[in-house]
């Protein structure tokens, strides 16, 4: 689907959500799709507050949308805030996955497409240009969103089709005899934003199909477990969605559906390098099912961009029994060098991986050298590692110096009020801070005590990042500074000496870009290793820390 480029007219250089209404409007949005919803027909009475556009800006918009452009989505882009389209998990599909989506779907010969989350109506016109005598259903709970999806289908002059704004989780969908095909880009809206009504409906339809639901799944998750209750067996699907859940503990419901009521066939996960969707730095993943269906095997293939998507028929088979067993897709697409090799032993058997210290309020417990001195507390304080770049351009060992910021570190039993500088500073935390809390009644200090106590850990010879946009580094820690929970630290679990040490170091540094996959892969190529996922690192089993 090539989108083409198109000169629009300057009303969508500024405009209102009203204006893109009125345009909507003379487009023919309500000569298409169906009754029209309480939501739409307040909105489309609020038009003629704007002015219609003169014949040939009309004609441009016309003539951009013929051509496979989406300017009223485009436009709308511009129009809302970043924060308002995060509420509403808007961020659309760029045209080379919906090309490769609507390939896919096109060629299991569908009766019916169902543009679950339309948005503009990206993946429905895209259909609609490829196939014009198929029934088309697109859904969005936004209501200027179905609108702007009628006005593309009026335009694209197909009649053969229903809008509805409604919740996709949560509506009926009337059956048909023929195949049903879904496709879309679910919302990307965060647990943290659902409602407890939405969690409990999503859970009670989870034990419905025999799983159970994190209430930290997000809103894409919910999609995934709606369509096997609107879909019957042979219906087809291809959503493309973040791609956290391959690996974290919520998106076991989405593993469990493609293993089961979905019939997975294959799985492309976009690079971590790239970012997919405009406004939002999040991994992709493109799924291809067959409902009902249990395939021996799953095609699973990792991609550099959208461009080398090959229409989704590409992928290395990994058999149904392995996907079964693993808890995380993601390394399955990035098997490791070591994988099956003899003389390597897991990172476990010579160290454990502890988090640093969390604070609780890292602005607080942590300053500089010269601000503890100029406070009286400096007694009280510790040089610290505190930021990740500090391990990350270490070059092997962590240093002390005269720069190293530290840590706030108080003994449980030290009597406060014998040391005036130290207790006016405490204080200082115990009164509230520019109309926020005060610090000692954040989460982590109100559950210490005393509040203030940090905690005791014995410094890491080794630390390491755990979190970043690149592998893992690893660093020695010669002077034994305290570390705050910017990493992990590494303590063996017999006793090495430095030189064993240093090697050991040098052995995962070597090999970082091989542990590239083995943690859960976030934000547009961020990585997280939890301390078991760094324990699980291969190295060379004959090294001198044996």
């Amino acid at each position: 689907m090539a989108v083409q480029k198109h000169s629009l007219p300057s009303f969508f250089d500024a405009t209102t959500e009203a204006q893109l209404v009125r345009v909507a409007s003379d487009l023919g949005a309500r000569e298409v799709g169906g009754p029209l919803s309480p939501g739409e027909e307040e909105l489309l009475g609020q038009e003629l507050e704007a002015p219609p556009l003169i014949g040939e800006s009309l004609a441009t918009i016309r003539r951009a949308i013929l051509g496979g452009a989406d300017p009223l989505g485009e436009m709308l882009r511009e129009l809302r805030a970043p924060t308002v389209r995060r509420a509403l998990g808007a961020f659309y599909t760029p045209p080379e996955l919906a090309h490769s989506m609507v390939e896919w779907v096109l060629s299991q010969r569908p009766d019916r497409v169902v543009d679950a989350g339309c948005g503009s109506g990206r993946f429905a016109s895209a259909v609609v240009r490829k196939r014009r005598d198929v029934e088309i259903v697109a859904v969005d709970i936004d209501p200027l969103a179905t609108l702007m999806t009628r006005a593309v289908l009026a335009v694209l002059g197909h009649e053969r089709a229903s809008v509805l704004q409604a919740d996709y989780t949560a509506m009926d969908l009337p059956r048909i005899e023929g195949r049903t095909a879904f496709i879309g880009n679910p919302p990307y809206v965060r647990h943290h934003s659902l409602s407890p009504s939405q969690k409990l409906r999503a859970q009670g339809r989870a034990q419905q199909l025999g799983y159970r639901m994190s209430a930290l799944a997000g809103l894409h998750a919910h999609f995934y477990l709606a369509t096997p209750l609107h879909a019957r067996h042979g219906d087809v699907g291809c959503f493309v969605t973040s791609s956290e859940w391959l690996d974290v503990g919520y998106g076991a419901i989405v593993r469990d559906l493609l293993l089961n009521e979905l019939g997975g066939q294959s799985l492309h996960v976009l690079e971590p390098t790239a970012v997919p969707f405009v406004d939002a730095m999040t991994t992709a993943v493109i799924a291809c099912f067959v409902v009902g269906s249990q395939p021996e095997s799953v095609r699973l293939s990792a991609v550099a961009d959208a461009r080398a998507l090959d229409h989704l028929h590409g992928g290395r088979p990994i058999p149904r029994a392995a996907l079964v067993d693993a808890t995380r897709w993601s390394q399955l697409l990035r098997p490791s060098r070591h994988n099956g090799e003899e003389g390597f032993i897991a990172l476990r058997d010579i160290a454990r991986v502890h988090r640093g210290l969390v604070t609780g309020a890292n602005e607080f417990f942590v300053m500089t050298r010269e601000r503890a001195q100029e406070l009286g507390i400096e007694t009280w304080c510790r040089p610290a590692i505190t930021r990740a770049i500090e391990i990350l351009t270490a070059q092997g060992a962590v240093r002390d110096g005269s720069d190293r910021r530290v840590l706030l570190d108080i003994s449980e039993d030290v009597d406060r009020t014998a040391y005036p500088s130290l207790d006016a500073y405490l204080r200082l935390g115990e009164l509230p801070r520019n109309g926020r809390p005060p610090v000692c009644e954040g989460y982590i200090c109100r559950h210490r005590r005393p509040w203030w106590r940090v905690g005791t850990q014995r410094p890491p010879p080794i630390v390491a990042s755990y979190m970043a946009r690149q592998a893992p580094a690893f660093a020695l820690n010669p002077d034994r500074l305290a570390l705050i929970n910017i990493g992990h630290g590494l303590y063996p679990n017999h006793s090495i000496d430095q030189k064993a040490l240093h090697a050991l170091v040098d052995a995962l540094n070597q090999d970082r870009e091989r542990h590239r996959g083995a943690g859960r892969t976030y934000h547009g190529g961020m990585e997280k290793f939890e301390p078991g996922e760094l324990e699980s690192l291969l190295i060379p089993a004959d090294g001198p820390w044996r």
